[in-house]
């Protein structure tokens, strides 16, 4: 079975989803006095732009390529460094008891893979929400890895949900991913709960319900199809697990 599969730890939620692309030419400035109502995901595909906090007082030069993430309200001036300079935005809300602290501040991250995924992001696709959400998640994903430390506490559950995120589909019991951390089952149960929120099964449908997201969003895949091959054979069930993980 091919593995096509998004690696994601989802302890929020999102919505109020939002694109827009947006082109300037150099000095061009804009005050958020009282930041955005919504969080941003900004990725530069030409040109530069200059970020300047009140928060902090800190000063970002974000060139092409680049993606930042400003969470709402927080305060900020941009200015465009370069004619014709492109950027393109996201934003959206996160369920407010469950925002990832690691996203409270400002984030600014540069990689080929995140550049591949806001090159997917265009007309006609930057209409379905389920796509744009599909996105958001897997850009925040690779943020948040970039900014997740382990407290030694948890590091024993790791191989586990290693373990979950590449064979999500497969349906073992909790005393296969004890025995793999060398634990009882109780306190893999209780340790797992604390770290990621959720139970052992909530946390692996929470993947697969992203997963059969992304395969929707590719219009490759029927809803039956994309259940079936993330490990969701009984439909009935899976249109229960659908509701309770709306975005």
């Amino acid at each position: 079975m091919e593995d096509i599969r998004y690696d994601g730890e989802l302890t929020y939620t999102i919505n109020h989803i939002g694109f827009v692309k947006v082109q300037r030419n150099r000095d061009f400035s804009f005050p958020y006095k009282n930041g955005k109502d919504r969080h941003s995901l900004i990725m530069v595909e030409e040109g530069s732009l200059r970020y300047q906090f009140t928060a902090n007082k800190k000063e970002l030069v974000v060139d092409c390529g680049t993606v930042i993430f400003i969470p709402k309200e927080y305060p900020y001036l941009a200015t465009y460094l370069q004619d014709g300079t492109i950027i393109k935005i996201l934003v959206f809300d996160m369920d407010s008891d469950e925002s990832p602290r690691r996203f409270d501040k400002p984030i600014i991250q540069k990689s080929s893979e995140l550049s591949a995924i806001y090159k997917s992001i265009d007309y006609p696709k930057t209409n379905n929400t389920v796509f744009l959400a599909s996105k958001i998640y897997e850009i925040l994903d690779m943020m948040e890895s970039e900014q997740t430390v382990i407290p030694s506490k948890y590091k024993k559950i790791v191989p586990a949900i290693e373990e979950l995120n590449r064979h999500y589909y497969e349906n073992r019991k909790l005393s296969y991913y004890a025995e793999m951390c060398y634990m009882s089952e109780s306190h893999f149960r209780k340790l797992f709960k604390e770290y990621t929120g959720r139970t052992l099964i909530e946390y692996r449908n929470q993947i697969r319900i992203a997963q059969v997201r992304k395969m929707i969003s590719s219009e490759e895949y029927s809803v039956q199809e994309a259940a079936y091959q993330v490990g969701f054979h009984n439909m009935s069930f899976f249109y229960e697990i659908w509701r309770k993980n709306k975005i």
